[in-house]
């Protein structure tokens, strides 16, 4: 039944958007473009991960991310196909009616230039019998003479103007049938480009359903260890709490610095100065704009609860994100600030908080740190090394965003990243 229902979805969403493509299709475009390049890098990061999948959950993510991705870009495939073929029909349409047009236009051209050929040999045949100065002058009064001349100046008026008929005719055939070629161009590279992308189409079903049948296979197998994983998600679990308690605790001696400095009694948040209030509410503005904390990256765990990847009982809750990236990538970040604190996490490496006024951002994960506490910082610096747990194959960057005691789903506040 649900399976039925995403159909129903899938087939609405193709169907409401069909009749706005064309005004989406550079964005349409762009964010397929986007996908295929996530594809292709999340490719990368599954053969990094991939000697001891059967061991790792970190392939299990990264592999969840694809499988999502690749659900996405066909979705993305089937709405431009559709479009390309109510493109064909409608070309398909316009050409037969454009052949009938000019068609017509042709017999009315046949047509014209057959009475403009008699009017000429009319004239040529009748002009050493017929003198229109003697048909002027032998006129019976004047006002018949004036007739006579208004009639032949008619005439003369009215050659000129089928001559001028026949030449414009003549132009706008051409021009509509050079239309007419252009058009049957275009409808060839719409069916050209309907088969590609059918072809692409065909390709990422045979890999997604290959990826499936991996994802399933690997699941069985991770089942098999069920009591260590158990062991390890506890244990996941304990890191998030120390780190989650670092941070409150930071954040408390923080906003204790700033009402003492500031001797105010605002037990709220931040007693910010001038130059912090400003940092803040920069930060606020770049909400969904700000830079990622990694060059190339995919995230593998949103934010919130969570079902788990392998025991669908169990929920699991992050504080942020976690970004997959290569092995020895440079960490930085995502807006201007001031180290607040570096610390290290036993097992899960160091962790830098950098304070942007009444907010903070957090990187954990890290093997080598290039900045030092109290340091300003600004928005892309490099600010250390991603750690890499040779044992789990993660390279995992565990990212998160606070305002004040506050936690923020960091998705909303990176550029694209939901």
């Amino acid at each position: 039944m649900l399976k039925f229902s995403k159909q129903i979805i899938l087939i609405a969403i193709i169907l409401f958007t069909i009749p706005v493509f064309s005004q989406n299709k550079k964005a349409l475009q762009e964010k397929k473009e986007q996908i295929e390049k996530d594809i292709k890098y999340t490719n990368k990061l599954l053969k990094q991960t991939k000697k001891n999948k059967e061991k790792s959950l970190a392939y299990l993510k990264v592999l969840g991310t694809q499988l999502k991705n690749r659900e996405e870009l066909l979705q993305m495939l089937n709405i431009e196909i559709s479009f390309i073929e109510k493109q064909i029909e409608k070309t398909t349409i316009k050409i037969v009616e454009n052949r009938t047009t000019i068609e017509e236009k042709q017999k009315e051209l046949i047509k014209l230039e057959q009475d403009y050929a008699k009017m000429i040999y009319y004239a040529y045949k009748n002009k050493h019998s017929f003198d229109s100065w003697v048909f002027i002058f032998s006129s019976k009064s004047f006002n018949q003479a004036y007739k006579r001349l208004k009639y032949l100046k008619q005439y003369t008026q009215h050659r000129k103007m089928q001559a001028e008929i026949i030449t414009r005719t003549k132009e706008q055939i051409t021009k509509e049938i050079a239309d007419l070629e252009n058009q049957k161009i275009n409808l060839q590279k719409d069916k050209e480009n309907k088969k590609a992308l059918i072809g692409s189409k065909k390709i990422e079903v045979k890999e997604l359903e290959a990826q499936k049948t991996d994802k399933k296979t690997l699941i069985k197998n991770l089942k098999k260890s069920e009591s260590r994983f158990k062991k390890e998600l506890q244990k996941q679990q304990l890191v998030a709490k120390e780190l989650d308690e670092k941070i409150r605790k930071i954040i408390e001696e923080e906003i204790k610095k700033a009402r003492a400095k500031e001797k105010k009694g605002n037990k709220e948040g931040f007693a910010l100065t001038p130059e912090a209030k400003i940092l803040s509410d920069n930060f606020l503005e770049n909400k969904g704009v700000l830079p990622w904390p990694l060059d190339k990256g995919i995230i593998v765990q949103g934010f919130g609860k969570q079902q788990h990847e392998i025991f669908k009982n169990i929920e699991t809750y992050n504080n942020g994100i976690d970004i997959a990236t290569d092995k020895g990538a440079k960490v930085r970040a995502v807006f201007d600030g001031k180290v607040s604190r570096i610390f290290l996490i036993k097992g899960e490496g160091k962790v830098i908080l950098i304070n942007h006024g009444e907010y903070f951002s957090v990187y954990s994960g890290l093997t080598e740190i290039s900045v030092q506490m109290g340091e300003k910082i600004y928005s892309k610096q490099e600010i250390g090394t991603i750690m890499t747990d040779e044992n789990k194959q993660k390279t995992h960057l565990h990212f998160e965003i606070w305002k004040n005691y506050e936690k923020q789903n960091p998705s909303h506040w990176l550029y694209k990243a939901h």
